[in-house]
């Protein structure tokens, strides 16, 4: 992952949820189909969607410095507004909430970042998406681009521009799988250029998720870091 503050972390994870609680799969075999089916598709099998576990790999490439970084690990979500990334791969990472609390934990660091769900999230159209209170024709400009020919005859490439502007990001893209609806690849530009991939493999749908999983226990030795706000909010 690429390196910095708690709320950059925190807002890269708000652009990707929206695109990640879409893994799951229609009965009927898509083919040239209009994109309002497709959102209203996309939109109906998000609020089915109960929980997912997935593989995640992602590519972080920095502009300015021209270094790509490679990070995989596990992904989980239970809606609404539960989300556990586990970055295993190159360094040990945990993000985690239950959609109150949001915790950071860096094994290499010994730290740990509590934050609210609330603050994080304020104002972030994705974010309001995962909660089950956003719309994607609502909130977002949805387009059709071309896949790459590799991608063509199996996927639809969706760009998805906020109708809001956003502190993160101005467009991200889906690409769908054309049977399934299964999101394949996700990747968006931040403000500065830096591209962030992300690829899901060996997805498992609505198995019944454990609250507990996404309620961080801190480890005993390591230091807290709470913004002010927490302290107020007690």
């Amino acid at each position: 992952m690429v390196d910095g503050s708690i709320m950059k972390i925190c807002d890269l994870i708000s652009s990707l949820v929206v695109l990640l609680v879409l893994f799951s799969s229609l009965p009927n075999f898509a083919s040239d189909i209009p994109l309002e089916k497709i959102i209203a598709n996309v939109q109906e099998m998000y609020q089915r969607t109960k929980d997912i576990e997935a593989d995640f790999f992602q590519e972080s490439t920095v502009k300015s410095l021209n270094k790509t970084q490679i990070a995989k690990g596990k992904f989980y979500f239970k809606n609404p507004s539960k989300l556990r990334w586990d970055y295993n791969d190159p360094t040990k990472q945990e993000i985690v909430t239950d959609g109150n609390t949001l915790w950071m934990y860096i094994a290499d660091d010994r730290q740990v970042t509590v934050n609210t769900f609330s603050s994080v999230y304020r104002s972030n159209t994705s974010a309001f998406f995962l909660s089950g209170m956003g719309d994607l024709d609502r909130d977002f400009d949805v387009q059709l681009e071309k896949p790459s020919v590799h991608d063509e005859e199996k996927a639809f490439l969706l760009r998805l521009t906020p109708k809001e502007q956003q502190a993160n990001i101005d467009k991200l893209f889906l690409l769908v799988d054309r049977g399934t609806f299964l999101v394949l690849e996700t990747y968006f530009n931040d403000f500065y250029g830096n591209l962030i991939r992300i690829r899901f493999k060996n997805m498992v749908i609505n198995q019944g998720l454990s609250d507990s999983m996404f309620v961080f226990t801190i480890p005993e030795g390591v230091d807290v870091v709470e913004p002010p706000q927490m302290f107020q909010d007690r």
